[in-house]
């Protein structure tokens, strides 16, 4: 499930991944509560208020397309919250010589991204400091995951969300302001 957004006049946005999921809640081809196996996110006060006036712009659409059947705000900032935790970064795939400038180019402005993906199985690994895997992404948007070292058997395994190479207490600010969690890895408990 790829999501993109769309502007508005108020320079809010509504993720696709979210309309099209309310659009199949109301059509019936999804339930309500489909995305309540995924984790949900500790989000600060102001997030909160931009995903209600988000929610409004969605709301106005849905109206003027004729939808009758209402979305409620309290669905939408819960799909919106479990997306925005578990949802994978979708970068440009350079292919030639000028796609990677361009991607380069991309990247320093921040517009490297093309959306964001739920992928249902790689949304529940937890996260360490110090992984026993990696997510390997391929051009398709598919995702196969790469062993770092040896794996025991009955061992949780655990990505990496962030970039391992910072300090602690960068990690630490990272996760706690985009993930909503204390990290308590033993990387992190050491102060490493």
């Amino acid at each position: 499930m790829l999501a993109g957004t769309t502007p508005s006049s108020r320079d809010l946005k509504y993720p696709y991944m979210a309309k099209r999921l309310a659009c199949m809640v109301i059509s019936g081809a999804a339930n309500a509560d489909c995305l309540n196996i995924l984790q949900p996110a500790l989000l600060h006060q102001g997030t909160l208020i931009e995903m209600k006036e988000e929610f409004e712009l969605l709301e106005s659409t849905f109206r003027k397309a004729g939808f009758q059947e209402e979305i409620t705000t309290y669905w939408y900032i819960n799909v919106l919250a479990r997306i925005r935790i578990n949802a994978f970064r979708i970068e440009l795939v350079a292919s030639s010589y000028e796609d990677l400038l361009s991607s380069a180019a991309a990247s320093v402005s921040c517009d490297s991204s093309v959306g964001n993906a739920v992928y249902m199985l790689p949304s529940f690994y937890n996260h360490d400091c110090d992984p026993n895997a990696h997510i390997v992404w391929l051009q398709n948007a598919d995702a196969k995951l790469k062993a770092l070292r040896d794996i025991e058997e009955g061992e949780e395994l655990c990505i990496c969300y962030i970039d391992a190479s910072m300090d602690a207490d960068a990690r630490q600010k990272i996760l706690a302001d985009g993930f909503g969690f204390e990290c308590r890895c033993l990387r992190c408990l050491s102060g490493d």
